[in-house]
């Protein structure tokens, strides 16, 4: 795994938090100096723009992708629900007899709710608003793309995707946030199995377990190394059949974390609470290529973004 190594379990509330995020925050980054540096700094600038109003740890485009973490800490929780999206795998049709309304709720068209694919929508809305273009530089916009770095990451963990429905989980399991599940240690240690995907499916460097924040020139360093090295094993051009939709549109990109969940993540447990080795292997390769596929995906979505927003300064500027 050239020298990666899973995630320590007794941290697990520390990385996905901090490491996934500015992974996938790097990676878009690293596109986009290659590609659009325009888009990257007038992204930057947004950044920039919302710094005086933080605690100091998210003064980067790298670091602002855990901003709306950072902000559960200060008892924030209006934001809560742009996290995830909860389409559910119910395999037993748990619910549908007992609780007809209830489950039709839960599969209803998920862009109607408050959801990870409404925030994406909301982010893309303020930003892109004919109604301000002559005004880059807002407060709203300045958090909307916060919004934008950190949700479109998330959507890219499959348990942020779905959640689980059975006789055991009768109102669903929160994302695997109320499943344990044994990993084969020494100790057999049972873990949260939503925490499980936060951390030790994203790996980190045997010599760095958690970097904290506002990064030291090193860390910057370290993860643009490792983005590249991400960028390299899992190059864009693979994905280059793809439609546009797969590149821009949340909706589809939640869809695809929730067959994911469905056809790998959750598989397992139908046989055995435990994980072992072969398993972990396969966890760590499939969110290392979701990390490369979430990086491209935010910084196609910030192209179409600031693609759009020239369009709205010209046509005020033939207005006028």
């Amino acid at each position: 795994m050239n020298g990666l190594i899973i995630c320590a379990f007794l941290s697990v509330v520390q990385c996905w938090w901090d490491m996934g995020h500015m992974m996938t925050a790097q990676i878009a980054k690293n596109q986009l100096r290659d590609t659009r540096p325009d888009v990257l700094a007038w992204a930057d600038s947004l950044v920039q723009d919302f710094n005086s109003l933080t605690d100091g740890r998210t003064n980067t485009f790298v670091e602002a992708a855990v901003w709306m973490d950072d902000i559960k800490e200060t008892g924030t929780s209006f934001l809560n629900d742009w996290h995830y999206t909860d389409k559910p795998i119910n395999p037993d049709g748990y619910g549908v007899y007992i609780n007809k309304s209830r489950l039709l709720i839960k599969i209803e068209d998920q862009g109607r709710n408050i959801n990870s694919i409404y925030a994406i929508n909301q982010a893309t809305a303020v930003l892109t608003n004919s109604k301000t273009a002559k005004n880059r530089h807002t407060v709203f916009k300045a958090q909307m793309l916060r919004v934008l770095l950190h949700v479109i990451g998330d959507m890219h963990q499959p348990l942020h995707d779905t959640t689980f429905w059975n006789d055991t989980f009768p109102n669903g399991d929160a994302g695997g946030n109320f499943m344990k599940i044994q990993i084969q240690l020494k100790n057999a240690t049972f873990v949260n199995f939503h925490s499980y995907w936060d951390s030790v499916a994203f790996t980190m460097a045997s010599n760095t377990t958690y970097m904290s924040r506002p990064l030291s020139q090193s860390d910057h360093e370290y993860l643009d190394k490792w983005s590249n090295d991400i960028i390299q094993k899992f190059p864009i051009n693979k994905y280059s059949n793809y439609d546009m939709t797969y590149l821009t549109n949340p909706a589809v990109w939640s869809f695809l974390g929730f067959r994911q969940a469905q056809q790998f993540v959750y598989p397992m447990l139908q046989k055995s609470n435990t994980y072992n080795s072969d398993y972990e292997k396969q966890a760590i390769e499939f969110c290392q290529e979701n990390l490369a596929i979430g990086g491209y995906r935010l910084a196609s979505k910030l192209i179409e973004i600031y693609d759009q927003i020239l369009q709205n300064e010209a046509k005020v500027s033939i207005a006028e």
